[in-house]
C-alpha cells in the first residue's frame, strides 16, 4: 500500500489510490494546457497574417477606387460623379470595393477575436463590449462594400447608354444607394462602432504596448469624429476624421501583424 491512502468513511473503509489518481490527472491537465497554448499560438499567427493581408488589400483598394475618378475628393460630396467613369472605370470600382471588403473589414475578424483573447482575462466584461462593437463594424462594413460592388457596375454601364431623362433617374438611384451605405452604414454606424472598439482596445493595452495603444486610441477618436460629423452633417468634422481613419487603419493593422509575429503574446 505504498502508493495508496486509506480513507475511513461512515460506510466503511475505502481504499483510494490517491497518488495514481493525482498522477493521471496531472498528466491530463498538462496535456490539455499544452493543447490550449498551441491553439492560442497558431490562432495568434493567423490573426497576425490576416492583419498584414488587410493592409495590402486596403492599399490596393484605395488605388483601384481612386484611379477612375482621378483621386478626386468630389466623390464624397457628389457621388453621382462616379457614374461618368464608364465600363472600364466601373470594373476598377468593383474590384476596389471587393478589396475594400477584404481589406478594411473581413480580415479583422480573427484580429478582433484574438484581441478579445489577449485582453479578456483582465477585463472580461469591457473586452466583450468592445469586441461586439468591432464585430458589428466588420460585418456592417463588409455588407456595405459587397452591396456597392454588386450595384455600382450595372448602374454605371446603364448610365453610359441612357437618355437625359433616364440619367436623372439613375443619378437619383445611385446617390440614394451611396448615401445609404456611405452616409449611413459606413460613416455613421460603422465609424461609431469601430471608434469605440479601437479606443477601448487601445485603452486596455496601454500598459503592454504603450505606443501601439496611443495609435489605437487616436484611430478610435478619428472614427468617432467622422461619425459625429456625419450625424451633425458637418463636413469640416467628418472629412478630417474619415481621411485620418482611412490612412491610419491599414498602418495599424500592419503594425499589429508584424508586432505579433516578432513578439508573440503569451496567453495561458
Amino acid at each position: 500500500m505504498d502508493a495508496s491512502v486509506l480513507i475511513v468513511t461512515e460506510s466503511g473503509i475505502t481504499l483510494y489510490w490517491w497518488e495514481h489518481w493525482q498522477m493521471d490527472n496531472s498528466a491530463k491537465f498538462d496535456t490539455e494546457g499544452r493543447y490550449a497554448m498551441s491553439g492560442h499560438q497558431s490562432f495568434q499567427r493567423f490573426a497576425a497574417l490576416a492583419a498584414i493581408v488587410s493592409f495590402l488589400f486596403a492599399v490596393i483598394s484605395n488605388v483601384l477606387q481612386g484611379i477612375p475618378v482621378n483621386f478626386s475628393s468630389e466623390v464624397f460630396t457628389n457621388p453621382a460623379f462616379m457614374l461618368s467613369v464608364g465600363p472600364d472605370g466601373a470594373s476598377l470600382l468593383r474590384w476596389g470595393l471587393i478589396l475594400d471588403m477584404l481589406g478594411y473589414y473581413l480580415p479583422l475578424l480573427p484580429v478582433a477575436l484574438f484581441l478579445q483573447l489577449w485582453c479578456g482575462l483582465r477585463n472580461p466584461v469591457w473586452v466583450q463590449f468592445f469586441t461586439v462593437c468591432g464585430l458589428g463594424y466588420i460585418l456592417i462594413g463588409a455588407g456595405g462594400a459587397a452591396t456597392l460592388a454588386a450595384a455600382h457596375p450595372p448602374l454605371i454601364t446603364a448610365y453610359a447608354q441612357a437618355s437625359t431623362s433616364q440619367r436623372v433617374v439613375l443619378e437619383t438611384v445611385f446617390t440614394t444607394l451611396w448615401n445609404m451605405v456611405y452616409g449611413g452604414l459606413w460613416n455613421i454606424l460603422g465609424e461609431l462602432l469601430v471608434g469605440i472598439w479601437f479606443f477601448g482596445i487601445g485603452w486596455l493595452l496601454r500598459s503592454e504596448r504603450r505606443l501601439f495603444s496611443v495609435i489605437s486610441m487616436i484611430l478610435g477618436l478619428a472614427a468617432l469624429l467622422d461619425s459625429l460629423g456625419m450625424i451633425l452633417n458637418v463636413g469640416a468634422l467628418s472629412m478630417p476624421g474619415l481621411l485620418l481613419y482611412l490612412g491610419l487603419a491599414p498602418i495599424w493593422a500592419l503594425w499589429l501583424g508584424i508586432d505579433l509575429l516578432r513578439k508573440p503574446v503569451l496567453i495561458r
